[in-house]
């Protein structure tokens, strides 16, 4: 093809990815990968050859066959973004084809999947990661610096919260065919940040709820608790349906307390007890109304407020990697094992809420 040629000659030094699925989220890596240098997407497939149109409009040559979409001799790089079921059978077949992966999450439905898909990498040698890109949402790093600056001590107990408004999982998400639900669609970033927040810990319970409240056939709204081997605790939770707010982070600190209200990371705050206050017990208050002597409020003055952290636009740094890993310079920052350590927890979080028991673990 002369499309073909011209792409080839133009950009030899690039690494040339092809999308294999040109849905919502292939769209999203499509544009991000635009925007990032020493990559370009030259080609895609879809069963949907109704899309030919738009991906030639984008420069991309596409293919009706994915067989012939994957024996390209010169695509290095495989961008799996089809629904949750078809990732394991096609990560295997790109990485047998000699391609690159980057694999849209839930990387697979559970972690047998998983390990296979791993097993082949490990055999052919190419890079398998996972868009695990929350790792560099600003509210997510502006906790992680918090933490790391001491202004919370050690934290106690984490909460992570996505709440949406509108009560509908679109699409093919709202059928457990496609490994639909909100556990598989956001549980799997929510626990990844929770894990990496809690590096080098390891957790020894998991205890989780589900529930469909506006999709009968898939969860729409969890709660999920891990309990770390020193006894911390993290609580990840997400609905599609709430419609008054709490904070996207919360962080019980044994010596401050932390509130992130969004995404954007620009409200919140970060409270600690005035070093020069001493903590006495409040008189005057009726023990049997309200909040008691033990909750009862400190006075403003002996409270210190902080604004959250500051932190460097990060959401280039996922495909920058990728780049450099495809060129062999590093490695991905998001390995297969980090990735396997959420996939055990998305597991025990499903037995947990079909059995109604909490589930030890050594994960």
């Amino acid at each position: 093809m002369v499309l073909e040629h011209l792409l080839h000659e133009e950009n030899s030094d690039m690494i040339r990815a092809g999308i294999l699925g040109l849905g919502y989220m292939g769209g999203c890596h499509l544009q991000k990968i635009n925007a990032t240098d020493g990559i370009q997407v030259t080609s895609a497939h879809d069963i949907d050859t109704g899309k030919k149109v738009a991906a030639e409009a984008d420069n991309m040559i596409f293919y009706s066959s994915r067989q012939e979409f994957l024996a390209q001799p010169d695509l290095d790089l495989v961008i799996i973004a089809t629904p949750n079921q078809f990732h394991k059978s096609y990560a295997i077949e790109a990485l047998k084809a000699g391609k690159h992966v980057l694999c849209e999450k839930p990387v697979t439905l559970n972690t047998d999947e998983l390990d296979q898909v791993i097993r082949v990498a490990r055999e052919t040698g190419k890079i398998f990661t996972v868009h695990q890109n929350r790792r560099w949402d600003a509210d997510y790093l502006a906790l992680k610096k918090a933490i790391a600056d001491g202004w919370l001590g050690k934290p106690v107990a984490v909460e992570s919260r996505v709440l949406g408004e509108r009560g509908i999982v679109f699409g093919w998400r709202a059928d457990p065919a496609y490994g639909g639900g909100m556990l598989y669609d956001w549980g799997v970033h929510q626990v990844d940040q929770l894990l990496q927040l809690f590096d080098g810990r390891q957790v020894v319970q998991v205890m989780a709820q589900t529930w469909s409240v506006n999709t009968p056939a898939v969860d729409d709204y969890f709660k999920l608790d891990l309990i770390f081997d020193d006894q911390s605790s993290a609580h990840a939770e997400c609905g599609v349906f709430a419609l008054e707010k709490l904070p996207r982070w919360f962080v019980y600190g044994d010596s401050g307390t932390l509130r992130i209200d969004d995404f954007s990371a620009k409200t919140g705050r970060i409270s600690k007890i005035n070093k020069n206050t001493t903590v006495e017990v409040s008189h005057g208050i009726d023990p049997l109304v309200g909040t008691s002597r033990t909750m009862a409020p400190l006075k403003p003055e002996q409270v210190e407020r902080h604004d959250l952290p500051q932190v460097p636009d990060a959401s280039r740094t996922f495909y920058q990697n990728l780049v450099s890993a495809c060129q062999g310079q590093v490695q991905p920052l998001v390995t297969p094992e980090s990735v396997r350590r959420t996939m055990q927890i998305i597991d025990a979080a499903f037995k947990s809420a079909r059995t109604r028991q909490s589930m030890d673990v050594q994960i």
